[in-house]
């Protein structure tokens, strides 16, 4: 009976931070449920997504790192795919490696329109990384 009184009594003295505690335990456990939530399938297309958001960047930055060299389409390519892959470890599990290389190559493209049409516009940002 000593021991159910202490533990009313500690509750009471600490409630909120008991409160707390057991809010961020509830937010742990529901992010954890949605993660697992998610298919193997619908993880691989959150990752396209945001491969879609992050690839200008990584076309722009491959662009400025072989800015002085010619003919260096496939070496900037195979720069941002490896950064695709390094941050997405979840596509290597993709099964279908032949449409995923498809898509890549498709956003690739598309990202490096926009960015000539950024270097036509404004000639000195590929010199300044701008």
């Amino acid at each position: 009976m000593e021991g159910i009184q202490n533990f009313l009594e500690f509750v009471i003295e600490h409630w909120t931070s008991v409160v707390v505690i057991a809010c961020i335990i509830f937010l742990i456990v529901t992010r954890i449920k949605a993660f697992f939530s998610h298919s193997k399938e619908e993880r691989i297309e959150i990752a396209k997504e945001q491969i879609r958001q992050a690839i200008l960047k990584w076309v722009a930055d491959a662009e400025v790192d072989y800015a002085e060299w010619q003919k260096s389409g496939a070496i900037k390519r195979s720069q941002v795919i490896q950064k695709i892959y390094t941050e997405f470890p979840v596509i290597s599990k993709v099964v279908d490696q032949d449409s995923l290389v498809k898509f890549i190559d498709d956003a690739i493209d598309e990202a490096l329109k926009t960015v000539r049409e950024v270097v036509d516009n404004n000639p000195e940002a590929i010199k300044t990384g701008e």
